[in-house]
């Protein structure tokens, strides 16, 4: 694989949510064009990323948030018809269904930009109007100020007099709280949507059943298929839990699945001169959102990649790490390495895990390897879930990420850019409390680029750059939140 930035999956560039100042439709996509795409990186890791791209999208338009969902939906066409059917996979037979149907999905989401074009346009407008007039009375009160008053007080009421109507942007680390509100409530409707019956878990012939359902839509397709497709509302609820892409089927055990919560404990871890009179005040409603953001505000970026972009928050159970050391027992006790992906969603411009997903594995001392990565990516797809990092451990050795921890890793971060691996390391440290660990990303750059493009395939061998990757917990990106809920799901 060789270097491609941070990937057209969510390395964007820009901060994704609501921006302070409209963006014209040039603009957003001309920023949405902008990504590097390298033909060497897997064409099943550009097909990840387009899938990402769509989830994110249907979230920030059940939002409201149009600029953000028009950036996405642009970026994945962009990315579609400009690159991926150009890929040197996209004429191998096991890519061809997945490009048809991302291709189905471009017309689909050119329905979409058609609706939203105008409602972004008119907002930019009319932002441009009212600068253009707060300009020319700011003029008259410069020279009404020259002739009379000082300019200290009068630039003091002026600003605060014109100054833009700006959306509520929040600390994730200090609005915890909200983050759990908002958490529960996205549970509370995902558990609302599964089959009814009291306490159901659905065991492997439902999720089978699922599965097929969602296989379903890659199978070849009639023109009444494809334009009901096509027709598809463009305000189609999150809730659904449809995808644009299976992988080949293959067989699936029967699924256990078990929910966790935090213990009531928290976890060891942290009097002025009148000016003059002057125009009328320009009025801020015009500068309000074509469509209303949640009345509480979105979680603005947690931190930032090396490169400047930013990063939105992750939320993480603060439990799933010593629950994952518990399911990872065994093998721990064999010197063995365990394995599992973290799932969730994503809410308020911030992600949250909600789901540990242990996959089907092999393993020995010094790696772990996942048999069948459709099938995790299947049961994700059916969910509606991203898949938000991964999580293993270290029988006997210490807490870092080995050469080969690190192009795993890549593969994911190029998918997402916020995705991180979680290293345990149960022998060392603090025993008791589960041992050392960590949260890291790639760093990016050098790191990422560098790992992208390294042929070596040794378990452990070393690269030319320092700081390949860095600690993802505060001040990076990561959250902990001490009674945030996940479940469980073993497809082993």
């Amino acid at each position: 694989m060789a270097g491609m930035g941070t990937g057209a999956g969510t390395g964007t560039g820009v901060a994704l949510g609501q921006p302070s100042v409209p963006r014209s439709i040039d603009q957003i996509t001309a920023q949405a064009q902008d990504y590097d795409f390298d033909a060497n990186v897997p064409l099943r890791y550009w097909l990840r990323s387009a899938n990402v791209l769509l989830q994110q999208a249907r979230r920030y338009l059940a939002e409201h948030d149009d600029e953000t969902a028009y950036f996405l939906l642009f970026r994945h066409a962009h990315l579609v018809l400009t690159n991926l059917t150009s890929h040197p996979e996209a004429k191998k037979p096991e890519h061809r269904q997945a490009l048809a149907e991302h291709n189905r999905e471009v017309k689909a989401s050119l329905n979409k930009l058609d609706v939203l074009k105008p409602r972004i346009k008119e907002r930019h407008d009319r932002y441009t109007q009212l600068v253009a007039e707060r300009e020319e009375k700011r003029r008259w009160a410069e020279l009404e100020r020259r002739t009379a008053y000082g300019q200290e007080e009068q630039q003091h009421h002026e600003d605060s007099r014109y100054s833009m109507p700006k959306i509520r942007q929040l600390h994730a680390s200090e609005n915890k709280d909200l983050a759990m509100r908002t958490a529960h409530k996205e549970l509370s409707r995902r558990q609302a949507t599964r089959p009814a019956g009291p306490g159901h878990q659905p065991d492997g012939d439902d999720l089978q059943r699922r599965l097929q359902a969602i296989r379903a839509r890659v199978e070849p397709a009639g023109p009444d298929r494809v334009e009901r497709d096509v027709q598809r509302d463009v305000q189609r609820d999150v809730q659904s839990n449809t995808t644009i892409y299976s992988y080949p089927t293959v067989p699936i055990k029967r699924a256990s699945r078990q929910e966790y919560e935090a213990p009531p404990y928290a976890p060891d871890v942290t009097a002025p001169v009148r000016p003059p009179s002057r125009p009328d005040k320009v009025p801020n409603e015009g500068l309000e959102w074509a469509g209303t953001p949640p009345e509480e505000g979105s979680f603005a970026p947690a931190a930032y990649l090396e490169n400047g972009e930013p990063l939105r928050t992750v939320f993480l159970p603060a439990t799933l790490r010593t629950t994952f050391l518990r399911l990872a027992y065994k093998n721990t006790r064999a010197n063995l390495e365990t394995c599992a992906f973290l799932a969730g969603f994503l809410s308020r411009n911030a992600f949250f895990v909600s789901r540990l997903v242990v996959p089907a594995q092999t393993a020995t001392p010094d790696t772990c390897e996942m048999i069948n990565e459709s099938q995790l990516f299947d049961y994700v797809d059916s969910e509606d879930l991203i898949i938000l990092g991964w999580i293993h451990t270290h029988p006997t050795q210490t807490c870092f990420m080995s050469s080969r921890d690190l192009h795993t890793h890549a593969g994911y971060q190029v998918m997402l850019a916020e995705s991180v691996a979680i290293v345990c390391a149960p022998s060392k440290g603090d025993t008791v409390h589960g041992g050392d660990w960590g949260v890291f990303r790639l760093t990016d750059p050098p790191g990422k680029k560098t790992i992208l493009e390294c042929r070596n395939t040794g378990i452990f061998h070393p690269h030319d750059v320092d700081d390949i990757y860095i600690s993802a917990l505060r001040p990076g990106h990561v959250i902990e939140l001490t009674e945030l809920k996940f479940e469980v799901v073993d497809l082993r």
